[in-house]
Protein backbone atom coordinates (compact mmCIF):
# COMPACT_ATOMS: atom_id res chain seq x y z
CA UNK A 1 0.00 0.00 0.00
CA UNK A 2 2.48 2.55 1.15
CA UNK A 3 4.60 1.62 -2.52
CA UNK A 4 1.55 2.23 -4.41
CA UNK A 5 1.18 5.74 -2.43
CA UNK A 6 4.60 6.54 -3.36
CA UNK A 7 4.52 5.51 -7.20
CA UNK A 8 1.11 8.10 -7.12
CA UNK A 9 2.66 11.02 -5.22
CA UNK A 10 5.45 11.15 -8.00
CA UNK A 11 3.20 10.41 -10.82
CA UNK A 12 1.53 14.02 -9.92
CA UNK A 13 4.95 15.53 -9.00
CA UNK A 14 6.05 14.77 -12.29
CA UNK A 15 2.75 15.89 -13.70
CA UNK A 16 2.73 18.91 -12.04
CA UNK A 17 6.33 19.56 -12.72
CA UNK A 18 5.88 18.94 -16.68
CA UNK A 19 2.57 21.28 -16.49
CA UNK A 20 4.84 24.27 -15.24
CA UNK A 21 7.71 23.62 -17.91
CA UNK A 22 5.19 23.82 -20.80
CA UNK A 23 2.88 26.45 -19.69
CA UNK A 24 3.49 29.68 -21.32
CA UNK A 25 3.49 33.15 -19.61
CA UNK A 26 -0.11 35.37 -19.46
CA UNK A 27 0.86 38.24 -22.09
CA UNK A 28 -1.35 41.04 -22.56
CA UNK A 29 -0.93 44.54 -24.19
CA UNK A 30 -1.37 47.55 -21.70
CA UNK A 31 -2.10 51.33 -22.35
CA UNK A 32 0.68 53.66 -22.67
CA UNK A 33 -0.74 55.47 -19.58
CA UNK A 34 -2.40 53.78 -16.63
CA UNK A 35 -2.20 54.43 -12.82
CA UNK A 36 0.75 54.15 -11.09
CA UNK A 37 1.98 51.21 -9.55
CA UNK A 38 4.95 52.00 -7.90
CA UNK A 39 6.46 55.12 -6.07
CA UNK A 40 9.57 54.92 -8.41
CA UNK A 41 9.96 56.52 -11.90
CA UNK A 42 7.66 55.11 -14.49
CA UNK A 43 7.18 54.70 -18.31
CA UNK A 44 4.30 56.93 -19.06
CA UNK A 45 6.17 59.58 -16.71
CA UNK A 46 9.24 59.94 -18.53
CA UNK A 47 6.98 59.84 -21.64
CA UNK A 48 4.61 62.83 -20.42
CA UNK A 49 7.68 64.83 -19.32
CA UNK A 50 9.55 64.71 -22.37
CA UNK A 51 6.52 65.47 -24.50
CA UNK A 52 5.60 68.47 -22.23
CA UNK A 53 9.09 69.80 -21.93
CA UNK A 54 9.31 69.44 -25.96
CA UNK A 55 6.27 71.11 -26.20
CA UNK A 56 7.35 73.90 -23.83
CA UNK A 57 10.60 74.32 -25.47
CA UNK A 58 9.00 74.99 -29.12
CA UNK A 59 6.17 76.86 -27.97
CA UNK A 60 8.61 79.44 -25.80
CA UNK A 61 8.33 83.20 -27.38
CA UNK A 62 12.03 83.38 -26.57
CA UNK A 63 12.73 80.42 -28.56
CA UNK A 64 11.02 81.54 -31.74
CA UNK A 65 12.69 84.97 -31.41
CA UNK A 66 16.08 83.44 -31.09
CA UNK A 67 15.47 80.59 -34.05
CA UNK A 68 13.87 83.14 -36.86
CA UNK A 69 13.21 80.87 -39.00
CA UNK A 70 16.79 79.97 -39.58
CA UNK A 71 16.51 76.33 -37.83
CA UNK A 72 20.03 76.55 -36.08
CA UNK A 73 21.85 73.43 -35.57
CA UNK A 74 20.92 72.02 -32.19
CA UNK A 75 23.28 69.79 -29.71
CA UNK A 76 21.04 67.61 -26.78
CA UNK A 77 23.45 66.78 -23.85
CA UNK A 78 22.56 63.94 -22.63
CA UNK A 79 20.52 64.43 -19.29
CA UNK A 80 21.80 63.92 -15.70
CA UNK A 81 20.71 61.87 -13.48
CA UNK A 82 21.12 62.72 -10.29
CA UNK A 83 18.74 60.45 -8.20
CA UNK A 84 19.29 57.21 -7.09
CA UNK A 85 17.78 54.86 -9.40
CA UNK A 86 19.13 53.45 -12.41
CA UNK A 87 17.36 55.79 -15.22
CA UNK A 88 18.14 55.22 -19.09
CA UNK A 89 18.96 58.90 -19.85
CA UNK A 90 20.43 58.25 -22.88
CA UNK A 91 16.82 56.74 -24.11
CA UNK A 92 14.65 59.87 -22.43
CA UNK A 93 17.49 61.87 -24.38
CA UNK A 94 17.00 60.11 -27.16
CA UNK A 95 13.20 60.63 -27.42
CA UNK A 96 13.41 64.67 -26.21
CA UNK A 97 15.84 65.18 -29.71
CA UNK A 98 13.23 63.35 -31.49
CA UNK A 99 10.25 65.06 -30.50
CA UNK A 100 12.13 68.99 -30.91
CA UNK A 101 13.52 67.09 -34.91
CA UNK A 102 9.73 66.76 -35.46
CA UNK A 103 8.94 70.58 -34.57
CA UNK A 104 11.27 71.22 -37.53
CA UNK A 105 12.56 74.54 -35.82
CA UNK A 106 16.00 72.96 -35.38
CA UNK A 107 18.58 70.96 -37.60
CA UNK A 108 21.03 68.59 -35.43
CA UNK A 109 24.58 67.01 -36.23
CA UNK A 110 25.45 64.01 -34.57
CA UNK A 111 28.64 64.67 -32.74
CA UNK A 112 29.73 60.59 -32.69
CA UNK A 113 31.46 60.61 -36.08
CA UNK A 114 31.92 57.11 -36.60
CA UNK A 115 34.73 55.31 -38.49
CA UNK A 116 32.40 54.53 -41.56
CA UNK A 117 31.67 57.95 -41.93
CA UNK A 118 35.48 58.97 -42.09
CA UNK A 119 35.96 56.11 -44.47
CA UNK A 120 33.51 57.60 -46.62
CA UNK A 121 34.88 61.05 -46.74
CA UNK A 122 38.52 59.40 -47.07
CA UNK A 123 37.14 57.62 -50.40
CA UNK A 124 36.05 60.31 -51.94
CA UNK A 125 38.89 62.64 -51.68
CA UNK A 126 41.93 60.09 -51.94
CA UNK A 127 40.44 57.45 -54.42
CA UNK A 128 39.94 59.65 -57.26
CA UNK A 129 36.34 57.95 -57.86
CA UNK A 130 34.46 61.50 -57.21
CA UNK A 131 34.08 64.71 -58.97
CA UNK A 132 36.93 66.53 -56.58
CA UNK A 133 34.74 69.66 -56.89
CA UNK A 134 31.18 67.78 -55.03
CA UNK A 135 33.68 65.51 -53.02
CA UNK A 136 32.84 66.06 -49.24
CA UNK A 137 35.95 68.02 -47.53
CA UNK A 138 36.86 67.23 -43.58
CA UNK A 139 36.39 69.63 -41.82
CA UNK A 140 32.78 71.22 -42.92
CA UNK A 141 30.44 69.35 -40.63
CA UNK A 142 28.11 72.07 -38.80
CA UNK A 143 28.75 73.11 -35.67
CA UNK A 144 26.02 73.68 -32.67
CA UNK A 145 24.71 77.07 -32.28
CA UNK A 146 22.50 76.59 -29.08
CA UNK A 147 22.56 73.47 -26.97
CA UNK A 148 20.26 72.15 -24.32
CA UNK A 149 20.95 70.21 -21.30
CA UNK A 150 19.19 69.42 -18.10
CA UNK A 151 18.77 66.74 -15.18
CA UNK A 152 16.94 64.86 -13.25
CA UNK A 153 16.70 64.84 -9.54
CA UNK A 154 14.49 63.62 -6.74
CA UNK A 155 13.82 63.72 -2.88
CA UNK A 156 12.03 61.25 -0.84
CA UNK A 157 11.05 60.88 2.53
CA UNK A 158 9.47 58.15 4.11
CA UNK A 159 7.25 58.49 7.19
CA UNK A 160 6.37 54.51 9.21
CA UNK A 161 5.37 52.50 6.16
CA UNK A 162 4.30 55.97 3.83
CA UNK A 163 7.25 56.79 1.12
CA UNK A 164 7.03 60.21 -0.88
CA UNK A 165 8.73 60.54 -3.71
CA UNK A 166 9.40 63.35 -5.77
CA UNK A 167 11.15 64.00 -8.98
CA UNK A 168 12.31 67.15 -10.86
CA UNK A 169 13.44 67.49 -14.69
CA UNK A 170 14.90 70.44 -15.26
CA UNK A 171 16.32 71.79 -18.70
CA UNK A 172 18.00 75.26 -19.97
CA UNK A 173 18.50 75.80 -23.56
CA UNK A 174 21.58 78.31 -24.29
CA UNK A 175 22.33 80.08 -27.30
CA UNK A 176 26.29 79.69 -27.65
CA UNK A 177 26.48 82.82 -29.98
CA UNK A 178 25.13 84.87 -27.48
CA UNK A 179 25.28 83.19 -23.99
CA UNK A 180 22.30 84.06 -23.45
CA UNK A 181 19.61 81.16 -21.46
CA UNK A 182 16.67 81.24 -24.22
CA UNK A 183 14.65 78.83 -22.18
CA UNK A 184 14.29 76.80 -19.33
CA UNK A 185 11.67 74.89 -17.84
CA UNK A 186 10.89 72.45 -15.25
CA UNK A 187 8.54 69.26 -14.59
CA UNK A 188 7.72 68.24 -11.28
CA UNK A 189 5.98 64.27 -10.52
CA UNK A 190 5.15 63.42 -7.18
CA UNK A 191 4.23 59.86 -6.05
CA UNK A 192 3.11 58.31 -2.33
CA UNK A 193 2.92 54.87 -1.70
CA UNK A 194 1.96 53.35 1.44
CA UNK A 195 3.72 49.65 2.19
CA UNK A 196 1.50 46.77 3.40
CA UNK A 197 1.22 45.87 6.94
CA UNK A 198 3.19 42.85 7.61
CA UNK A 199 1.33 40.05 9.49
CA UNK A 200 -1.85 38.33 10.15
Amino acid sequence: MKTFVWMAMGVAGAALLTGCATSTPAVREVQLDRSPMTHKLEPQDVRRTVEKMAESLVSAPGVKEAVGGTRPVLDVEPLKNRTTQHVDMVSITDSLRMQLLRSGLFRFVDKSTSGTDIEFIDAQANLGLTDPKKAIKAGQQSAAQMYLTGALSEMKNQVGRTVDQYYKFSMILKDLRSGEIVWADEREIRKESTRPRVGF
